[in-house]
């Protein structure tokens, strides 16, 4: 017997399913499973007015497994292997609150015009000591031999070297399961790590992206870790950022980002201006948590506005130095804590308005861009009330997306609302 894990991304990038024998499940067949899952916060609790509105019966959807995405599952003991399901309805419709069918929506608008996003996503995460309930904050995990860290070590070989054993248990998985990681790297806070995953096309890349971060965690915990993708983890330390670079490819195979003598053609220009006046209204779907906002700290790599510059990395949009043909852009505007489909979804839907509407962006900045001001939304509820009132997008993402995606979220807000958090009691409680 071989057990078949069948999942889905739920709307907080966590892995949701079921497990079914494999030996009995056939090529054709499909699952059950409560549509109510994506409509499920990252507490546990459900967005019920909106699940409501849309499911009053609690219903199913069905699970059909996309084949292509199929892997084992090295990390569990006996045979088991693992899906990525697409999620259809009682009509055989796509489910729309389903981000993979989010992001699958925006891909057929750019094969419509013949054009194939190609992207490369380099994420980062800690690695923390396994907290317990009554921990009151995270702490970064030592090395082998309990060698401790202090942050600084950057690129450091030997740094990554201290984390070995995990690290070469992520290598080699990754590349049985066909995910290929180009390249690691220690960042700058201590037990914190950069992947790299080569490009390819964006649903690809999403599903990599997915079933990396699961594998990553799955990893961190045989070696007594915790491996977290949390925005913002470390009071004091950078936070963990989730970059993608971007090319888009014409039928004939053409690079329509192709610099000219180094500089952007209009295609790139376009889809840069895109994201300047678009991202700011869809930043929800790329900093969709509380603790997304902590990241955004002026000197720590991560942009605090949205302008762009050639090999910029203090910029929001970076168009790296490169041979001409590889002529691409990094948005290093998201955390680590994005849903890969809703990240990759946002980033190219905003990018496409810019390429239609031949929108030109700000002129290249040039310098430290910490010093200009920040124009990004400055919290999760102002982020969430843009992203409902924009017709725009709510036409592009349609309505059900949008609706049940603010749902979840304003939930999750309520719910923190009501914790007392260590600075009030720390600082009112002791002092008033």
């Amino acid at each position: 017997m071989q057990d078949l894990e069948l999942l889905v991304c739920d709307t907080n990038g966590v892995p949701r399913g079921k497990t079914v024998d494999g030996a009995t499940f056939a090529p054709g067949d499909s699952a059950h499973m409560a549509a109510a899952v994506f409509f499920q916060c990252i507490t546990g609790d459900y967005a019920e007015e909106s699940m409501a509105a849309h499911y009053p019966e609690d219903g199913d959807m069905l699970l059909v497994p996309d084949w292509a995405t199929c892997r084992d599952v090295p990390w569990k003991s006996g045979a088991c292997r693992q899906v990525i399901c697409d999620t259809i309805d009682r009509a055989g419709d796509p489910v729309p609150f389903d981000p993979r069918n989010l992001l699958k929506r925006i891909l057929g608008l750019y094969a419509e015009k013949g054009w194939t996003p190609v992207v490369a996503p380099e994420i980062e995460f800690y690695l923390l000591r396994p907290p317990r309930r009554q921990d009151r904050k995270l702490v970064p995990a030592p090395g082998v031999n309990e060698r401790a860290e202090f942050g600084g070590e950057a690129y450091s070989s030997d740094a990554l070297d201290k984390y070995a054993p995990f690290l070469d248990t992520v290598r080699t998985m990754s590349a049985d399961l066909d995910m290929p990681v180009q390249a690691m790297s220690h960042e700058l806070g201590p037990g914190q790590i950069e992947l790299n995953i080569a490009h390819d096309e964006a649903l690809l890349q999403a599903d990599r992206l997915f079933l990396v971060k699961r594998l990553v965690k799955a990893c961190a915990l045989q070696h007594g870790y915790l491996a977290s993708f949390m925005a913002k983890p470390v009071k004091g330390l950078p936070g963990s950022g989730l970059h993608l670079h971007m090319s888009l490819v014409a039928g004939n195979g053409t690079n329509l980002f192709a610099l000219a003598d180094g500089k952007a053609p209009p295609p790139l220009r376009h889809f840069i201006a895109g994201l300047q006046t678009y991202l700011p209204a869809a930043f929800a779907l790329i900093a969709p948590n509380v603790n997304s906002f902590r990241r955004f700290v002026p000197g720590w790599s991560a942009p605090i506005n949205l302008e762009w510059g050639y090999d910029n990395r203090t910029a929001g949009f970076r168009v790296p130095f490169s041979d001409d043909a590889a002529g691409r852009v990094e948005s290093r505007v998201a955390g680590a804590d994005a849903n890969p489909y809703l990240f990759v979804a946002a980033t190219l839907a905003c990018g496409l308005l810019g390429l239609e509407e031949k929108l030109e962006p700000t002129a290249p900045a040039k310098g430290d861009t910490y010093g200009r001001p920040a124009d990004l939304p400055g919290d999760l509820e102002n982020a969430l009330r843009v992203l409902a009132a924009h017709k725009k997008l709510r036409r592009l993402l349609t309505e059900d997306f949008v609706g049940g995606f603010v749902a979840v979220k304003r939930g999750e807000l309520r719910n923190f609302g009501g914790w007392i958090t260590p600075w009030e009691v720390g600082y009112l409680g002791s002092m008033l």
